[in-house]
């Protein structure tokens, strides 16, 4: 215990000397300095994740455009929003596109979209906001490794509903064959959002900005989409094989259900679920010994760090399995 625990010491001195912007950034946020290579909170395993457990499936995930690809691979019956064009120069896209209903989006960062309506489109506008898309390296503040390796590129995509009228969102956190915690959301990122947490088999529990031991909220009035919930519960369980933990997301038109994002860094990796209930479901379903680093043989000193985090998570685990009995 004393050789691990000096061990974990020596890792978060070299840790914070490599990563002391990273590590500054969310000591501030969060109020604490993170214990990163014995990682017990959500953010912290975040961090050990961003910093250490560089799982080549990260890149793919971090692509918007390579992750459709690895859904129509591992799930080819789940369809993925329609993409019309690639391309590196929004002077590129041809006139039919930008008069419909689609998106413009770029395939390495978040928000890098822009939603086109039938109309008119101000190509000198989007030329300019694409341009900007295209020169930052997404990711780099908070330390979001995978985004790092993906090239650049634009695309145009078909829209697949409104947001504002019956698009509704499902997220569900999946590790290595078995769902977490999902949560369902309408308006996204609108006027009148509405976000609940619901466990794999679609019950709600406590509502995703509601305080600890308040009355479980019910659903919206009319809400029917229990059916594609599940759906969506089933896909990610089979797209999270050999990944120990990401988070899903899938959207609903109310006809047809869509594989969206593969996510390994929510909200940057920054931020605790909003409350304990979810937190606990999310640490006790991520399986930290399940993680690339920690199942493939690591050499020198990351082979005696890896063998000391193996010996304490299974530590742990055997704890509270004799917690569990009792």
């Amino acid at each position: 215990m004393k050789l691990d625990n000096f061990i974990f010491t020596l890792v978060n001195l070299g840790l914070y000397f490599r990563h002391f912007g990273l590590m500054m950034r969310t000591s501030r946020h969060t109020g604490y300095f993170p214990n990163i290579a014995n990682p017990q909170t959500y953010v912290e395993r975040m961090l050990w994740r961003k910093t250490i457990d560089h799982n080549p499936q990260f890149i793919t995930f971090s692509d918007k455009l390579a992750t459709k690809a690895y859904l129509r691979e591992h799930c080819p019956e789940l369809a993925v929003p329609p993409t019309l064009w690639t391309g590196r120069k929004t002077d590129d896209i041809p006139d039919e596109l930008l008069r419909g209903d689609v998106f413009v989006k770029a395939n390495h960062g978040c928000q890098f979209n822009h939603h086109v309506r039938p109309g008119p489109c101000d190509r000198a506008a989007l030329r300019e906001r694409t341009r900007k898309w295209l020169r930052r390296v997404y990711g780099h503040q908070y330390g979001e490794w995978g985004y790092h390796k993906v090239k650049p590129v634009l695309f145009v995509e078909a829209a697949i509903g409104d947001a504002q009228r019956d698009l509704i969102e499902f997220n569900v956190r999946a590790g290595n064959g078995r769902a977490i915690l999902g949560s369902v959301m309408g308006k996204c990122k609108m006027a009148g959002q509405w976000a609940f947490y619901l466990d794999p088999a679609g019950n709600p529990v406590v509502g995703m900005h509601d305080p600890e031991g308040c009355p479980v909220p019910p659903l919206p009035p009319g809400f029917n989409a229990l059916e594609p919930y599940l759906q969506a519960v089933g896909f990610a369980e089979k797209l999270s094989v050999g990944v120990d933990y990401a988070r899903f997301d899938f959207m609903w038109n109310g006809r047809q259900l869509f594989g969206g994002e593969i996510t390994v860094y929510p909200a940057a990796g920054m931020t605790d679920p909003s409350n304990a209930s979810s937190t606990t479901a999310t640490l006790n379903g991520w399986d930290l010994l399940q993680s690339h680093f920690l199942t493939v043989k690591q050499t020198g000193w990351k082979g005696v760090y890896a063998e000391a985090l193996r010996r304490r998570l299974k530590n742990v685990q055997v704890v509270c399995t004799k917690l569990k009995a009792a």
